[in-house]
């Protein structure tokens, strides 16, 4: 019983934890949608805040179908990944319908995205390196057309391989191995 007990209070301990990085991940993130960041100044989403503000964004649009989501990050370029079970998310209905890739889209399989993101002067550039589903590797139109679906539809403005400019003042967005810098203009 005293063993269980210990276990449940290490679990809210995780679970609040995990929590306080998400509340501070989404008051840096609505600080610069509110464009009240102070001008000039450099905002970080450390990798752990991302990764918290990730899976309770998934869970407050009560998105089901998305497991495991992660995000990892290099110099310029990021990867998600998650376990998707692709009957559950209705904004990939039309793609199941695809006879190229809707045998693909059946049942539950791991997806990775890995995107390049290159920005300066308030524009910004994201160029698709790699998806994957299950075993399958994409590339050509079929790869943007899964990122813009996967990923950008919560992102209207963004392009895929052509520059667009970035809002709320963001100057610049810098991805790194430790998280996401995003720099206000002056």
């Amino acid at each position: 019983m005293r063993k269980l007990a210990i276990i449940g209070i290490a679990a809210a301990g995780v679970l609040c934890a995990g929590n306080g990085l998400y509340e501070s991940a989404n008051q840096k993130v609505e600080r610069i949608i509110a464009e009240r960041a102070a001008p000039g100044s450099t905002i970080h989403l450390s990798l752990e805040e991302i990764n918290a503000l990730v899976r309770g964004k998934i869970r407050e649009k009560k998105i089901e179908g998305i497991s495991n989501p992660r995000v990892e990050l290099g110099e310029g370029r990021g990867t998600w990944s998650g376990t998707v079970e692709f009957a559950k998310l209705p904004q990939l209905a039309s793609l199941r319908d695809n006879f190229l890739v809707g045998s693909l889209l059946q049942g539950s399989k791991p997806v990775a995205a890995t995107l390049r993101l290159q920005s300066g002067g308030g524009r910004a550039t994201i160029d698709v390196e790699q998806v994957k589903i299950g075993d399958t590797e994409f590339s050509g139109s079929i790869l943007g057309f899964l990122v813009e679906k996967l990923v950008l539809d919560d992102f209207p403005n963004a392009k895929i391989g052509e520059p667009f400019p970035l809002e709320h003042n963001v100057d610049e967005i810098r991805l790194r191995p430790d998280g996401i810098l995003i720099k206000i203009k002056n």
